[in-house]
């Protein structure tokens, strides 16, 4: 395929639309667009910014036409020459590629990380697997945890030299403590301090348990006792209060002197008097008319002494009906004040007898409150006096207490199984206390092979984390057991590590063989010969796959041990070689920014042959330049149009 036509919409201030001969020469001075017109090509047949190297941080707008064996084709829709490629020959080729062999930016004719393109052209053309056996045995050693030199523990793979060394310095001491601590009989004072820790946990698990029963048992009967004083508070207070009782009593005192029964006899006896004087009077009256007695004063005097008697004990009868009348009225008022305030009596008797029971009462109720008071107060820390606050107080810290009461704790509780359980806890700690002392020295050492083992990073190598605590003889035996299988495994991927690589090594000695063929057609020399005038007569690649060149004289040399103009003439030959081959007898073009800068008249005209004979053969050449020279050169070799560009 070969390029028809670009049209660039744009792509920065480049707005250009050019048609291509077979070979076709973009002449321009600088600053005409001729590297903007490179990188949007380059971009367009790629879709890769990063082998075009952009100046310009946009997608370029616009077209490439191709021509092709099966007419031209309207790159579009983000479709590359490399997907057409792929689609119409079934032929891969990447960005990379196309852009080392088929385009030149800025006069530099050189290829670029020379030793992996030759592989991977090498690979695609002839078919070797240098590259593929080089990539597994790195990963090989890598996995081994190896140098690639002298196959050694290597630190760049998880420090393998300085884990394995950890672990096998550890493991040794490991073993050597075992043996010593066997014959120094520590297992056994191991073991009773074992059993003395597990019976100190029991003691202290009961002693927990016993503690929380306690608690709860106390906190409920706290609540009982807020209780019971709120209701002796609100019974006290439902009662009648002191000075209610003694104003009732005082009215008690001050009723009238004397019994009911008494005013009844006085009101008897004066009714009686009363008619006794009365009837006195009338015989007193008759008897003087009995007697013949006729004198006024006397008849009347009798009957009047005793009317007089009769009126004293009239008055007095009346007098004694009014106090018992008082009596009764004074009686049921104080009847009436007692059922004011609650007392239900029927008389002052009743009601006294009352009294008496209700200052009994709220006595008791007093002494109940006052004792349940100094209860909550000592038992909850109560700042309080009165008891109603004492009673908020209580209830505020019974509900900050009730979080920490464990509710589900059923144990019974007894202050005899209490005290027994924390006098075991004693014992028990007392004696795991003295074996703990005498294995102090043991148990640091336990420490320090803890501290090492945590340095070494078991799960990287064996898959799974140390996951152990070193406390005891029977950790330290696991960690020996840990460390020997650490170290087998690090030594065991080394040693297959080693075997694998020197295999692949084999394979790949094989394979890079064949690289010789890479140039083996002579193109690339047929070329460099022929632009140098004859002066070297071979191109190749040396066992490291370098790029070399022979003198006709047979003196091998490298491309930096060249001039820059032979330099640029030997990848000039490399190029042309390499892109017969890729394209495998398909037309193609190469896109050749001021390719020969560096050449002088005699080189240039020679490199312009080689392209004419490149165009003759089928292929297309497009040279940007600002060099006349170089113009003239290649529209004579090769019969190119030209397309002038201005300045933008």
């Amino acid at each position: 395929m070969k390029l028809s036509e670009v049209h660039v919409d744009r792509y920065g201030p480049l707005r250009e639309t050019l048609q291509f001969d077979d070979a076709h020469v973009v002449y321009g001075p600088n600053e005409s667009g001729k590297t903007l017109l490179t990188e949007c090509l380059l971009r367009t047949l790629t879709g890769d910014r990063r082998v075009a190297g952009p100046r310009v941080d946009e997608r370029p707008e616009g077209y490439v036409v191709l021509d092709g064996d099966e007419g031209e084709h309207k790159l579009s829709n983000g479709e590359t020459l490399l997907d057409r490629y792929a689609e119409r020959y079934n032929f891969e080729l990447t960005p990379a590629e196309f852009r080392n062999v088929f385009v030149v930016r800025d006069g530099d004719l050189s290829v670029l990380d020379e030793s992996a393109f030759y592989r991977q052209v090498t690979d695609r053309i002839v078919g070797i697997w240098t590259g593929d056996i080089e990539t597994v045995r790195d990963r090989v050693l890598e996995r081994g945890r190896l140098t690639p030199e002298r196959r050694n523990l290597s630190n760049q793979h998880d420090d393998a030299r300085e884990q394995h060394e950890r672990a096998t310095e550890l493991l040794a001491d490991v073993q050597s403590y075992l043996e010593r601590v066997e014959s120094a009989g520590l297992d056994a004072i191991e073991r009773d301090c074992y059993r003395a820790t597990r019976e100190r946990e029991r003691a202290e698990a009961d002693v927990a348990a016993l503690e929380a029963a306690q608690a709860r048992e106390e906190y409920e009967e706290l609540v009982k006792t807020k209780g019971a004083l709120e209701r002796s508070l609100e019974e006290r207070a439902a009662l009648p209060g002191d000075a209610e009782l003694s104003e009732l009593e005082s009215r008690l005192d001050e009723l009238a002197t004397g019994s009911e029964d008494e005013f009844e006899t006085r009101k008897t006896w004066c009714r009686r008097a009363t008619l006794a004087a009365l009837i006195a009077g009338a015989v007193a009256g008759a008897v003087p008319l009995a007697l013949g007695i006729r004198d006024p004063p006397l008849v009347a005097t009798g009957p009047a002494a005793f009317g007089v008697v009769a009126l004293v004990a009239l008055a007095l009868y009346r007098s004694a009906s009014n106090a018992v009348a008082r009596l009764h009225a004074d009686q049921q008022a104080v009847v009436e004040r007692a059922a004011e305030i609650g007392i239900d009596a029927y008389d002052p008797t009743e009601v006294r007898a009352a009294i008496a029971d209700l200052r009994e009462e709220c006595e008791s109720h007093t002494e109940v409150i006052q004792g349940y008071t100094a209860v909550l107060r000592r038992q909850l820390d109560v700042d309080a006096e009165d008891p109603r606050e004492v009673v908020e107080a209580a209830a505020d810290a019974l509900e900050a207490r009730r979080a920490d009461i464990d509710f589900d704790a059923d144990r019974e509780f007894t202050e005899d199984e209490l005290e027994a359980a924390r006098e075991r806890a004693a014992e028990a700690d007392e004696r795991s206390a003295e074996l703990e002392a005498a294995l102090r020295e043991h148990r640091r050492q336990l420490d320090r092979f803890a501290e090492r083992a945590a340095e070494i990073r078991f799960e990287t190598v064996c898959g799974e984390p140390l996951d152990l605590a070193v406390a005891n003889l029977g950790a330290l035996d696991d960690l020996a057991d840990r460390l020997e299988s650490f170290v087998d495994a690090v030594e065991t991927d080394a040693d297959v590590s080693r075997a694998a690589a020197t295999v692949l090594e084999r394979m790949a000695e094989s394979e890079n063989e064949k690289m010789a063929s890479l140039f083996a057609d002579g193109e690339a020399s047929d070329v460099f010969r022929r632009v140098t005038d004859d002066r070297y007569v071979d191109v190749g690649l040396t066992d490291e796959s370098r790029l070399a060149v022979e003198l006709a004289n047979g003196e091998r040399l490298s491309p930096r041990e060249l001039s820059r103009g032979t330099r640029d003439q030997l990848y000039l030959s490399v190029r042309v070689a390499l892109g017969r081959r890729l394209m495998e007898g398909r037309d193609g073009f190469f896109l050749m920014d001021d390719a020969f800068l560096s050449a002088d008249p005699q080189r240039l005209q020679r490199q312009a042959e080689v392209l004419g004979d490149l165009v003759d053969s089928g292929w297309q050449v497009v040279y940007l330049t600002c060099k006349p020279e170089a113009r003239e050169a290649l529209t004579e070799a090769t019969d190119a149009g030209v397309t002038e560009l201005t300045p933008l």
